[in-house]
């Protein structure tokens, strides 16, 4: 039997080597499949992107201040395609203009004459994480200028490399700058706080051991709630209950808290009064002078012939009793006090609402921590500091940057330490929230 030979031209002409220019019927199956799955793609795509607008392209949920657009899309974000007369608007884009937010928001270039670089809002204000607080920006947005600072004119006023509030960041300016003898003379008030807070203090009614919150309280807002900062300190109603401003035996009416001139006429009328009243008890009084122990460092008076001269005289040691031991407790003089009828120059008593204007510090905040445990000078000082300001190595015991703005809170208790929480990019003020006639203030609330 012979072996049939085969060569490569003889089995190559069995296969048809132009089967790809001919349709086969399984091609043609796939090619039609093909072509319905991509039209019925096509028309899910569309009908859906009519019925449900921009919402089928969102990146996540919006934050609570934008919660009030509910699904209108277009009012931040540029359609690819716009929209005409009769066609609907198609697609969004990512980024969103400056333009839309200073739509809503009135914001202030950050020192458009000195920086050199203007960011855009989106790059630091992150939308569709949630109901995450806009404000809560990332550090990133900061220390991309401010971790090497240049100015357009070359002069850095603030630190030049900042990199974070844990690490490199400088102390208080008011702290770092500020002397000890203007510290000391920044209320012109001499104040022992560590007198104050010892336990058993002699009260109208009985030992007391007072708190901080026995003389300060927070400022309160127009709709009750506690505000940011504190209210200044009133005699009135932190300080009378215990240091009364009698000034005479005979008149049961305390001095008012008030200026000199104001203080020496009321004393001249109490007096005055007192004698018209009682001008047997005065006779009395001229025929056995004196009848009160000398004043301290005041030589003994002579004694009054008559009612005027006993009306000069009590009024003499009321008001010495006064500018020395009541009014001199506390007010700081830039004179000696008078000792023959002058009335005082004390130095004016300011108590600012804001002893940093440059940053942002909310008290409610804070309101689980003790007052001492950030003001731990109060425990010590003595009047000779007025400004008992925490110094930035006591704000880093909590904020030591182990917490990040845009996670979940931590179980260890950091908190926060981002720039956001007490610099403000925009400037002090408040951006205003108005947008075709609806306000944002009530629904967008901080």
């Amino acid at each position: 039997m012979s072996i049939r030979k085969r060569t490569t031209k003889i089995v190559a002409k069995r296969h048809d080597l132009n089967y790809f220019k001919r349709m086969s019927r399984v091609r043609a199956w796939q090619w039609w499949l093909a072509a319905v799955a991509l039209a019925a793609a096509g028309l899910w795509f569309g009908t859906t992107t009519l019925l449900r607008g921009g919402t089928l392209l969102s990146a996540g949920p919006m934050s609570s201040s934008h919660a009030v657009f509910g699904e209108r899309c277009e009012l931040c974000h540029v359609p690819v395609v716009a929209a005409t007369r009769w066609t609907p608007a198609l697609g969004m884009r990512r980024h969103v203009p400056d333009s839309a937010c200073l739509s809503c928001h009135v914001a202030e270039p950050h020192h458009p004459a000195e920086s050199t670089l203007h960011p855009r809002c989106s790059s630091c204000h992150e939308e569709h994480v949630g109901a995450t607080h806009l404000a809560a920006t990332r550090d990133a947005g900061c220390t991309q200028c401010h971790a090497h600072l240049e100015t357009r004119d070359g002069v850095v006023r603030v630190a030049r490399e900042v990199s974070s509030f844990a690490g490199n960041h400088p102390e208080f300016r008011l702290l770092r700058t500020a002397t000890e003898s203007e510290r000391s003379a920044a209320t012109a008030l001499v104040f022992n706080h560590a007198e104050h807070l010892k336990a058993g203090l002699k009260g109208v009614s009985g030992p007391v051991t007072l708190a901080c919150s026995n003389c300060h309280a927070a400022t309160l807002g127009a709709d009750g709630r506690q505000g940011d900062g504190m209210q200044p300190v009133k005699f009135a109603t932190s300080c009378q209950s215990c240091h009364s401003l009698e000034f005479d035996r005979h008149v049961t009416a305390q001095a008012p808290h008030d200026t000199p001139e104001k203080v020496h006429a009321f004393v001249v009328a109490s007096l005055t009064e007192f004698a018209r009243q009682h001008p047997e008890v005065v006779a009395a009084e001229i025929r056995s002078w004196p009848q009160q122990p000398p004043l301290p460092g005041v030589a003994a008076m002579a004694a009054p012939r008559n009612a005027q001269q006993w009306l000069q005289a009590s009024v003499f040691r009321a008001e010495t009793i006064l500018w020395r031991e009541r009014c001199g407790l506390c007010h700081k003089s830039d004179q000696r006090l008078p000792v023959n009828g002058g009335l005082p120059v004390y130095q004016t008593v300011t108590q600012p609402a804001k002893w940093m204007p440059g940053a942002v510090f909310r008290h409610p905040a804070h309101r689980a921590v003790a007052c001492e445990d950030c003001h731990t000078q109060a425990l010590t000082a003595t009047g000779e500091h007025a400004v008992l300001m925490p110094t930035i190595a006591t704000c880093r015991r909590c904020h030591d940057g182990h917490s990040s703005p845009q996670g979940p809170a931590l179980a260890n208790g950091h908190a926060e330490s981002g720039c956001f929480l007490c610099h403000s990019y925009h400037g002090p003020e408040t951006a205003a929230l108005t947008v075709k006639g609806l306000a944002l203030a009530k629904l967008a609330r901080r």
